[in-house]
C-alpha cells in the first residue's frame, strides 16, 4: 500500500497497568504507521496505572516524537481514557484500539478504504478468542444494547474503530465506561454521520488483567465485576435520557 498523503492519523491506545504489553503494542503501530502516513501521531492515554506503564510509554517517546501521553490522576474509566484521547487528536483521522495486543494494527488496511465513503468504520472480531463466559457476557451486552438504546451493530464494543475527527467536534461525550462506544455510534448517527462494519482479526489476550472481570482472563470462565455492571446501567439510563 502506497504511503497516504493527503490525510493524517491519530492512534489513541487506552492503557491501564499494560506494562507486560505497552511496549510491544508501541512498536508494532509505530512500525506500522511509519509505512502508510507521512503525518501521524500515537496518543497513549494512562488511566492511573499504578505500574510503570507511563515511565515506558515516556522511555519510547525520546526516539520517536509522534508519541504524546496523556495520564490521569487516577484510575476514570475506559470511557474517560478514550475521550481524554479523542479530544487531544490533532489529525484528519482518529482511530482507537487497545493496549494489550489482542488486535493486527495491520488490519487498518481493511478499514481505511471505507472511511473515503462513510464517518465511522467500526470493526468486528471475527473469530473472537475470549474465555466462553467473556462471549457469553458479550453476546448479552450487545443485545441490551440493542433493546435499550436501539443500535443494531455487529459488537458494540469491538475495539478496532475509524473515525472522522468531525465527529467528536459535533457530539459531546459523557461515558466513563465501556459504554462510550455505543455512545460515540449512537450520538454520530443522530448527527446524521453513517456508519459502516468490517471483520478484523482477534487474539486471545497473554499478558496483564483486565480490570472489567474478576481473576485472570486466560481461563474458561470470567465473571464481570458487580461495580461494573451497575456503573453501565446507570450510563444505559443516562444516555437514554441524553438521546430524547
Amino acid at each position: 500500500m502506497r504511503k497516504i498523503k493527503d490525510k493524517s492519523l491519530s492512534v489513541v491506545l487506552p492503557a491501564f497497568n499494560e506494562k507486560d504489553n505497552i511496549e510491544e503494542c508501541l512498536n508494532n503501530v509505530y512500525k506500522y504507521l511509519k509505512s502508510r502516513f507521512t503525518k501521524f501521531e500515537i496518543i497513549v492515554v494512562d488511566d492511573g496505572s499504578t505500574d510503570n506503564t507511563a515511565s515506558i510509554v515516556s522511555k519510547h517517546q525520546k526516539s520517536k516524537k509522534m508519541i504524546k501521553l496523556v495520564k490521569h490522576g487516577r484510575n476514570r474509566g475506559y470511557g474517560a481514557a478514550l475521550t481524554s484521547g479523542f479530544k487531544t487528536a490533532k489529525s484528519d483521522l482518529v482511530f482507537y484500539t487497545d493496549s494489550d495486543n489482542q488486535f493486527n494494527i495491520k488490519d487498518l488496511d481493511k478499514l481505511l478504504p471505507l472511511i473515503k465513503t462513510h464517518d465511522i468504520v467500526a470493526g468486528y472480531r471475527v473469530n473472537r478468542q475470549d474465555p466462553l463466559m467473556r462471549k457469553l457476557i458479550a453476546f448479552v451486552y450487545n443485545v441490551l444494547i440493542k433493546y435499550s438504546l436501539g443500535l443494531i451493530i455487529k459488537d458494540v464494543d469491538c475495539s478496532f474503530k475509524l473515525y472522522k475527527k468531525t465527529i467528536f467536534k459535533k457530539i459531546k461525550l459523557t461515558s466513563q465506561t465501556g459504554l462510550i462506544d455505543a455512545e460515540v455510534l449512537l450520538k454520530a448517527i443522530n448527527q446524521g454521520f453513517t456508519v459502516t462494519q468490517i471483520g478484523v482479526s482477534h487474539f486471545p489476550r497473554m499478558k496483564g488483567e483486565t480490570i472489567y472481570e474478576m481473576g485472570k482472563r486466560n481461563k474458561i470462565f470470567a465473571f464481570v465485576r458487580p461495580q461494573v455492571i451497575i456503573e453501565l446501567l446507570k450510563e444505559i439510563k443516562l444516555l437514554r435520557y441524553q438521546l430524547r
